[in-house]
C-alpha cells in the first residue's frame, strides 16, 4: 500500500522508504515542479564546465607564438573630481576598465600610495624563491630549465606592475611572449587593463588591440590573468573601490592647505596716511611698501600727532584652522593604509605597545602569505604547465615556484622551541623515563623538518597486571629492592 501525502513527520525526519520524496532526486524534482519546471538547457559557450587549457600542448603552443600589438598609451586623464570618480566606479562595477586604469595610473602617483604599495610588493618579490620538484619528474629535467631560466621568467620589473595593479583593481592580465632559441622560455608583458573589458554573455575578459578583439584564455600558454580573488566579479575586491575616495580627498585637502598657507603665511602689509596728506607724499608712500619685498627699511613721517603720522603695520593670520587640513589627511593615509596593509601602527611612527606591533605585524603577515599562495597558484597553472607541455611534452612535470615569506622573527622563535624541547627529553632521559608512544613525538620532530633517532620503547603497564595494580606498581619480573636502594638510575647509566 503506498504511503499517502498526508502522514505527518517530525520535523527533520527523513521520509520514510516507498514514499513520493524518499530520494534527493525527486525531492529536487518536487521543488523545480513548484517552479514550473525549467527549460532545457541550451549550449552557451559561456557556460561551460572548467577544463585543462593544456589539453592539447601541440595547439596550444602553436597558439602562444602569435604576438598582439597593444594601443599605445600616450595620455591618461589627470584631473578628476568628484563626478569624475564616481562615473569611473560605476564603471567598473560594469566591468569596463577603461578609465578606472586610468584612475589607478593617477592614484599610483601618490607618495602615500606608493609607500605603502611598495611596502607590499616588494615585501613579497623581495623575498627568498624556492622551487619544488614534480613528483612526476622523476629525473628532474624540467625542474633543473625551470630553475636555470627563472631569472628570465621571474624578472621584477613585470611582476611588480601585475602584482601593483592587481591590487588596485583585483586583477591584471598579460600576455606571455615566448623566447624559442633553445627552450620555449616564457617572458611575461603586462598589458594595460584600460584596454580591457569584461563580456558578461562570453564570461571572458576580452582585450582590445591593434589586431581586433582577443578573448583572454588564462593558462593556455598566451595569456596570463592573475587573478586573486577569482576571475568573476574579482574586480569587486580591488582597493580602488576603497582608495578613490580618501585619494581624491587628500589630494584637495594637500591643495587647499597650500592655498591657506600661501593667503595666511604671508602677512598682510597694513598702511596708514593722514586724511590730509600731500599727494606726492602718499604716492611716495604706497611705491616704498610696494617696494618692500627687496627693501629692508623705509622712512615713515610723523606729524604733530598721530592722525597726522604715516604707520605700517603687519597684519597675521593667528587662528589654527590649518589643524583640520593636517587632520583630514591623516585620516585620509589611515584609510590607504588600512585598505592595503590591512594595518596601519607598522607605518606609523608613534609610540606602542610591543603586543599591539606583534598583532599589526602578524595581520601584515597574513597578507603577505596570502600574496604568495595566490602569485604561486597562477605562475604554476599558466607558466610553469605550459612550460613544461612546450618544452617535455607533460604540462604535470611542471615545478612550484613559491615564496618563503616568513620573518626571521619566526625561525627564532621555533628554534627556541626545539632548543627548549630537546632540553625536556634530555631531563626526562637522564632521570629514567621512556618513550610509551613514539607518534606525537614523531610529529613534533617532522613539523622542525628532522627525524628521531631510535629510541627505547616500552609497552605501557596494563592496570591489575602480576596482582599489583595501580600506575606506582613495579613492573612484572622487576627485583625488590633494600630499603636504602634508589629506583632511580644514576645520570648517564643507560636509558
Amino acid at each position: 500500500m503506498a504511503i499517502g501525502y498526508g502522514i505527518r513527520m517530525p520535523i527533520g525526519a527523513a521520509p520514510p522508504e516507498g514514499h513520493p520524496f524518499d530520494s534527493p532526486y525527486a525531492q529536487h524534482k518536487a521543488v523545480q515542479d513548484q517552479l514550473g519546471g525549467p527549460l532545457i538547457p541550451s549550449f552557451d559557450i559561456g557556460q561551460m564546465a572548467p577544463t585543462d587549457p593544456m589539453s592539447d600542448p601541440s595547439r596550444s603552443r602553436e597558439q602562444s607564438s602569435v604576438i598582439y600589438r597593444e594601443i599605445p598609451l600616450i595620455q591618461i586623464q589627470n584631473t578628476w573630481s568628484v563626478r569624475a570618480v564616481r562615473g569611473t566606479l560605476a564603471a567598473l562595477t560594469a566591468g569596463i576598465f577603461e578609465t578606472p586604469g586610468y584612475l589607478v595610473d593617477s592614484i599610483l602617483g601618490d607618495d602615500r600610495i606608493q609607500a605603502t604599495l611598495g611596502s607590499r610588493v616588494g615585501g613579497l618579490l623581495g623575498a627568498p624563491v624556492s622551487f619544488r620538484q614534480s613528483a612526476s619528474d622523476k629525473n628532474g629535467e624540467c625542474y633543473d630549465a625551470w630553475k636555470k631560466n627563472w631569472p628570465r621568467i621571474g624578472a621584477e620589473a613585470p611582476w611588480n606592475t601585475i602584482l601593483s595593479y592587481c591590487h588596485m583593481l583585483g586583477f591584471q592580465p598579460a600576455q606571455v611572449l615566448w623566447d624559442t632559441d633553445d627552450l620555449w622560455i616564457p617572458h611575461v608583458q603586462p598589458t594595460h587593463v584600460s584596454f580591457t573589458y569584461y563580456h558578461w554573455t562570453l564570461r571572458h575578459y576580452i582585450f582590445v588591440s591593434l589586431d581586433g578583439q582577443v578573448a583572454i584564455e588564462p593558462g593556455n600558454g598566451k595569456w596570463l590573468l592573475h587573478a586573486p580573488h577569482g576571475e568573476y566579479r574579482g574586480w569587486m575586491r580591488g582597493a580602488v573601490r576603497a582608495i578613490a575616495q580618501p585619494w581624491l580627498m587628500r589630494h584637495f585637502a594637500l591643495r587647499d592647505w597650500a592655498r591657506f598657507n600661501e593667503r595666511h603665511g604671508l602677512p598682510i602689509l597694513k598702511g596708514r596716511v593722514p586724511a590730509a596728506a600731500d599727494p606726492k607724499a602718499r604716492a611716495l608712500f604706497e611705491a616704498q611698501i610696494a617696494r618692500l619685498g627687496t627693501d629692508t627699511a623705509m622712512i615713515l613721517p610723523q606729524g604733530v600727532s598721530e592722525q597726522f603720522s604715516y604707520d605700517l603695520e603687519l597684519l597675521e593670520a593667528t587662528a589654527g584652522e590649518w589643524e583640520s587640513f593636517k587632520a583630514e589627511i591623516d585620516q585620509c593615509d589611515m584609510q590607504i593604509v588600512l585598505t592595503l596593509l590591512y594595518q596601519n601602527l607598522t607605518t606609523e611612527v608613534q609610540e606602542g605597545s610591543f603586543a599591539a606591533a606583534r598583532v599589526h605585524a602578524a595581520v601584515r603577515q597574513a597578507a603577505l602569505k596570502a600574496d604568495s599562495r595566490a602569485l604561486a597558484m597562477t605562475i604554476y597553472h599558466q607558466l610553469a604547465r605550459p612550460f613544461a607541455a612546450f618544452n617535455f611534452g607533460d604540462p604535470d612535470l611542471a615545478p612550484w615556484t613559491e615564496w618563503d615569506v616568513t620573518p626571521a622573527e619566526d625561525y627564532n622563535s621555533m628554534a627556541d622551541v626545539v632548543v627548549k624541547w630537546t632540553n625536556a627529553l634530555e631531563v626526562l632521559r637522564r632521570a629514567g623515563y621512556k618513550v610509551l608512544t613514539e607518534e606525537g613525538l614523531s610529529e613534533f620532530a617532522e613539523r622542525f623538518g628532522f627525524q628521531l633517532p631510535e629510541m627505547e620503547m616500552v609497552e605501557p603497564a596494563q592496570p591489575g597486571a602480576g596482582g599489583a595494580g595501580g600506575p606506582n606498581a613495579e613492573p612484572k619480573g622487576a627485583k625488590p629492592s633494600k630499603p636504602s636502594e634508589s629506583q632511580r638510575k644514576p645520570a648517564g647509566e643507560g636509558d
